[in-house]
């Protein structure tokens, strides 16, 4: 007896259906009659569609995600597209198509990633829609019928789902509709392609058409019509017969000889069918009589029955299936197999002759009844077959499978057998019965999601300690974690949501926020208007809890409605089943070891004989002994309390990421201790541990755990790879989807794993060959490895990169389109960093269903392939760096080691936030290894963030590494860091065979220390130059920027040895520059007073007597008696000669000839400078009393009438 449901040996990967990127969705109309009064014409148009979600409700989401049929479509003529996935969506009147390949050819630089929808203005019929492709022609042929009877011939070339262009021709020339004159006054039932230029239809009458043309530009089709003419039933379509059974169907009586069926024989000589009456036909094709007929089961007809005889249902979706395999038995040039719903029966049926009624058909088996024992396997006594494929092998019998998907109530599920139809009857009986392998819903489904450890709705904690780790957090990562939920889902529930809880007060939320944030808003402000009276902390968390439940019913109940199964389909090119559900594609794989054992744990903890397939499956006592200790394992951890469980992973995390100066032991028993597991575990657990392992304790050794361990590891199978490949967008889906899963369970498996050695390792009575210490060691190897590969999996980055030529492709024409890197695409950093390596491993080329778990499997363990865990860890840091990702690499550097490379890259990243003090101090740790030591920057520096320039800069002296250092602070505009590095590279400069770099760093110190305002430290870089001419530009502008921020008193201090004259002229030459001394800095008086301080009182003198007489000149003649300006000139000219001897106080000053007065100083009068005059002492002092005494007649209000060349008159 077939007991939990079969062996099961195969997994779902669910992959979620989603436009490859916005715009990539192209909705075309087509046109067809309408069947209104006037007759008006539905009218053709393409418009791009544009995937809003937001304010979608339910009804919107069903209509455009929720299909109600769909399956693949494998092209048999050319490569690529090769799978296309179709879906009907709105109620019938909408047909999705998008390919669906895994990878295609490596030389392609274009990715088939558009979506066509073709929306039809009448709802297609069930069952009428069929696929074909041509030999000559690289495109795909649709065939449709719409409840209006026009049969719809639409051919899709290739480009159509590569360039958005190809849709834009005119829609006559790729879609014809034509009327069928069979068609007229019947009801179309079904339509079979048997290739893009013969299709099999039939009617509700009974009848067969069959349409052929002579080629795809063959407007007109050929009508020929396949029906028994004996008279009753003639009658019976004018006349209603008292009696005569009909099947109802879609709002349409069906005669009970209408086909269900339809195929043509591998000779192309026969139409077969299988009728509603239960019988299967062959139609000859050239005379159109009926050969063969048989009732499904081999049943005699007898004439005198007046029982009403059985009737096949009209929803069943395949009820038979043409086998052409080699070699037939007992002389079959085909089999044809049957299925009966009558007894959920089988027939293998050998075709002799077709048109043989008596003798061209046999039972193969007939003393075997074929019945799948679904009701045992489901646990169900009402179920249906919805679905079955049969794989044949390449010859013969031998190894033949055969896939069925039935259905009990609202659950679906897909068993396998592999049998050879030409053994005895009684092994062929014994198979059937027992070796039924089922398929596993993966953990996608709304149960198994019950189940996850990071949904924080089925916690069995507290609120108040859900809340204190941080409840929203939880939320957020359970419902984003990368392929679990759509966006669609995510935003259609909290859009019904939002109206559900208060359609009074609608929440404001900006169209610009996140979704993330707008979820999280939604819930706090709901928690918040939930809360009665006074504002309480325990209520308001409560109040959140319930909201953030509330919100995940709503995405649970339309996750569900988005994994109903609506067929399945079997790729024989790849030998990969598919099953197509409402808004999933999921690939079926094979499980690996490790998932085989967990899937079928209840079987391999009895001592019972195991089924055949789980025998094969896990071969040898060894492998049973790793299984035993593997589930024992899991059910011993499963038993402890959650709380338990979460202070556990967080002790395995503190002890992958700190670094304990301990011993191994001492690790372990700090773990053990911290945990407190040996009270969590009571007499009952350990009676069951030693049950299920079916041993004691003791019996267990240190090989079996590390067997185990193994288990969980990547081995190679064969060394055959297939051709050069690129990844496709499904492809990589399914890769990161089943790589999650795997990650997963091998966490769970290490978990399990080292809470049993724990456990053990104080328990007296174990094995003496048993090291809990070594078995620690690696397990906590195995450990780092998953915790690295599972951040890359679960995280999604913003700054997405290519995966191959053709996705390089298509985001640099997305980049230009959107003008932006961060493109619209979810890509996680496991497929951004590694997604591009998918076929640089060996692919064996028998894999078949196992291929996905293989590839998947393969493609994870390739980062620690050849590469140990540190430098793997500094090179993924690298690549975040230089996507820029420096919130991610901050998450990241968690896991990075303590050595320099990894402090030099935590520094880059310190750099990056604008952590510039941290930054500083990572750069100074790493500065003598990555400087002084033997250190590859070519080796490490796989990211390149290095240019190769800068790459010099290392393991050739601390100087250059610190010239790199303030390079980076630089970019930055971090200036005061520039300065540390500048000095910490001077002091430790050796030699003067470096003056260039001496040079460097001491023109990066002037600079920095000029943006920082630390003009000492400006000075000092600046006296220290060796180049004179660098020297002098920055003497020029430390004294300009001195100056003009007001550091006056601070540059005479300086003592500019040397420089002197240098600094003199600089003055001088803005003196002379300025234009208007009222405004801007007072360079005479700076001149001036620096020239005191070099005891030069004549040069002193001379400048503030240029000053002064541009005073005069830019003047009116007409002083204000308060301005002071022209007197205290004087003083300050007087008091500066005074300070020489007699013979010595004198100045030398210009003089105009066209002036007898004072010269009159003005912009564009420099030519009229001819002589220069001697102006003593005496004189100055004459001056300065004249100044006195016309100030003193100005304020005695006595005003001077003078001409403009004229000396002032006092009056």
């Amino acid at each position: 007896m077939v007991r939990n449901g079969g062996t099961c040996l195969y997994k779902e990967a669910r992959l979620n259906i989603e436009p490859a990127f916005p715009g990539s969705t192209i909705s075309i109309t087509l046109p067809a009659t309408s069947t209104s009064t006037f007759g008006a014409r539905t009218q053709a148009k393409r418009a791009v569609v544009s995937e809003t979600h937001s304010d979608q409700d339910d009804e919107a989401f069903a209509k455009r995600h929720l299909a109600s049929d769909g399956s693949v479509f494998f092209r048999q003529h050319h490569e690529y597209p090769r799978s296309f996935l179709w879906r009907i969506l709105d109620s019938r009147r909408a047909l999705e198509i998008q390919a669906a390949d895994l990878d295609h050819d490596a030389g392609h630089n274009f990715e088939a990633n558009l979506t066509i929808i073709l929306q039809f203005a009448a709802p297609i019929r069930p069952f009428c829609l069929a696929f074909a492709d041509s030999e000559d022609r690289d495109d795909l042929t649709i065939f449709a019928i719409t409840t209006t009877n026009e049969l719809y011939t639409i051919t899709l070339h290739r480009d159509f789902f590569i360039k958005p262009s190809a849709s834009e021709q005119d829609i006559g020339d790729w879609c014809k509709r034509s009327w069928i004159n069979l068609f007229q006054n019947h009801v179309v039932y079904r339509l079979v392609a048997v290739n893009a230029n013969e299709l099999l239809v039939s009617l509700e009458s009974g009848g067969i058409v069959r349409l052929t043309r002579s080629g795809r530009d063959d407007a007109g089709w050929n009508e020929a019509l396949y029906q028994n003419t004996n008279w009753s039933l003639s009658v019976r379509g004018f006349l209603p017969w008292k009696g005569h059974q009909f099947v109802r169907f879609d709002n349409t009586d069906l005669e009970v000889t209408t086909p269900a069926a339809l195929a043509v024989s591998p000779d192309h000589r026969h139409i077969l069918s299988v009728s509603l009456d239960h019988k299967l036909r062959a139609w000859n094709v050239e005379t159109g009589r009926v050969g063969i007929q048989t009732d499904l089961l081999g049943a005699k007809e007898l004439s005198n029955e007046k029982v009403a005889s059985y009737l096949i249902g009209p929803s069943h979706s395949t009820l038979m299936a043409v086998i052409n395999t080699p070699g037939g038995l007992d002389g079959a040039e085909y089999h044809v197999v049957t299925y009966s719903p009558k007894q959920h029966q089988f027939k293998f049926w050998g075709i002799r002759d077709a048109d043989d009624a008596n003798l061209g058909i046999y039972d193969v088996q007939p003393d075997v009844d074929f019945i799948p024992p679904v009701d045992e396997l489901m646990e169900a006594t009402v179920w249906t077959m919805e679905e079955f494929v049969f794989v044949p092998p390449p010859a013969g019998w031998r190894g033949t499978e055969l896939w069925i998907r039935a259905r009990s109530g609202p659950s679906s599920k897909i068993y396998m057998l592999k049998f050879d139809l030409g053994d005895d009857a009684a092994h062929l009986a014994q198979t059937w019965k027992h070796n039924w392998i089922s398929v596993d819903s993966g953990p996608l489904t709304v149960d198994v999601l019950k189940q996850n450890p990071s949904n924080p709705s089925e916690s069995d904690l507290d609120f108040s300690e859900i809340y204190d780790s941080g409840l929203s957090e939880q939320w957020l990562e359970f419902l984003f974690y990368p392929g679990r939920f759509t966006v669609a889902t995510l935003e259609t529930a909290l859009s019904i949501f939002r109206r559900g809880i208060d359609r009074s007060q609608p929440t404001k939320l900006s169209s610009r926020s996140s979704l993330k944030e707008r979820i999280c808003s939604t819930v706090t402000n709901f928690a918040t208007r939930a809360q009665n009276g006074p504002a309480d902390l325990d209520e308001y968390q409560s109040a959140t809890a319930v909201q953030w439940q509330a919100f995940y019913g709503l995405v649970k109940d339309l996750h569900k409605r988005r994994g109903e199964s609506l067929s399945f389909v079997y790729d024989h090119k790849l030998d990969m089943p598919w099953l197509i559900m409402s808004d999933y594609l999921s690939a079926i794989r094979r499980a690996s070891d490790p998932e085989a054992i967990t899937l079928n744990a209840p079987a391999l903890s009895t001592p019972t004989r195991l089924s055949a397939p789980l025998r094969k499956a896990i071969a040898g006592s060894e492998v049973r002994d790793i299984s035993r200790l593997l589930n024992a394992a899991a059910s011993f951890r499963r038993r402890l309390p959650t709380s338990f469980q979460i202070d556990f992973k967080r002790e395995i995390e503190n002890e992958l990421l700190q670094s304990r100066s301990l011993s191994v032991l001492d690790r372990m028993a700090l773990m053990e201790q911290n945990s407190d597991l040996a009270q969590q575990v009571s007499d009952e657990d350990l009676s069951l541990l030693v049950e299920e392992l079916g041993t004691d304790v003791k019996d267990l050794t240190t090989e079996t755990f590390r067997r185990a361990m193994q288990s969980l590891s990547h081995e190679e199978q064969g060394r055959t790879n297939r051709s050069r490949r690129q990844i496709a967008r499904y492809g990589l889906n399914a890769l990161v989807r089943i790589s999650q899963e795997t990650l997963e369970a091998n966490y769970n498996t290490l978990v399990d794993l080292l809470v049993l050695i724990l456990f053990m390792q104080f328990d007296e009575d174990v094995s003496e060959e048993f090291d809990a210490s070594e078995i620690f060691v690696e397990l906590v190897d195995q450990f780092k490895d998953n915790m690295i590969l599972g951040w890359l999996a679960r995280t999604v980055w913003s700054r997405q990169t290519p995966t191959g030529p053709s996705s390089e492709v298509v985001m640099k024409t997305l980049a230009e389109s959107l003008r932006s890197w961060k493109l619209p695409i979810t890509q996680t950093v496991l497929e951004g960093i590694y997604g591009e390596c998918a076929f640089d491993f060996p692919l064996s080329s028998g894999l078949k269903s196992g291929l996905l778990t293989h590839w998947a499997r393969a493609w994870i363990a390739l980062p620690f392939k050849d590469q140990n865990f540190d430098p793997l860890v500094e090179d993924i840091m690298g690549k975040l760096l230089s996507q820029k990702e420096y919130e991610l690499a901050l998450d990241f550097s968690k896991f990075l080691p303590e050595d320099s490379w990894a402090t030099y890259l935590k520094g880059r990243m310190h750099v990056a936030l604008g952590e510039n003090t941290l930054a500083s101090v990572c750069f100074q740790k790493a500065a003598y290894n990555l400087a002084l030591g033997l250190f590859s920057v070519e080796d490490a520096d796989t990211a390149v963030l290095i240019s190769e320039l800068e790459r010099n800069s290392f393991s050739e002296g601390l100087p250059r590494y610190y010239l790199h250092i303030l390079g980076l602070f630089e970019k930055v505009k971090a200036y005061s860091y520039v300065a540390d590095f500048a000095r910490l590279g001077l002091r430790t400069l050796r030699g003067r065979e470096e003056n260039g770099l001496r040079t460097d760093l001491l023109q990066r110190l002037f600079t920095a220390s000029m943006q920082t305002s630390r003009f000492d430290e400006a000075y000092s870089a600046m006296t220290r130059h060796s180049d004179i001419a660098l020297k002098h530009a920055a003497l020029q502008k430390l004294v300009e920027s001195m100056v003009k921020q007001g550091q006056t008193e601070i540059l005479l201090k300086f003592p500019f040895v040397g420089l002197a004259d240098e600094v003199d002229a600089i003055l001088a030459s803005l003196c002379h520059k300025t234009l208007n001394l009222a405004s801007g800095p007072a360079y005479h008086q700076i001149l001036y007073s620096f020239r005191i301080s070099r005891n030069d009182f004549r040069g002193a003198a001379s400048i503030l007597h240029e000053r002064l007489q541009r005073l005069k000149s830019s003047s009116s003649k007409i002083h204000d008696p308060a301005d002071e300006s022209l007197t205290h000139c004087y003083l300050m000219i007087i008091s500066a000669l005074s300070c020489v001897g007699e013979e010595d106080a004198y100045i030398l000053a210009d003089k105009r000839i066209d002036e007898v007065g004072p010269p009159q100083w003005g912009i564009g009068k420099a030519k009229k400078m001819l002589k220069r005059q001697i102006i003593t002492l005496d004189t100055l002092r004459k001056e300065y009393q004249a100044e006195l005494d016309r100030m003193g007649a100005l304020e005695s209000g006595h005003y001077p009438f003078a001409e403009a060349a004229d000396e002032m008159d006092i009056l």
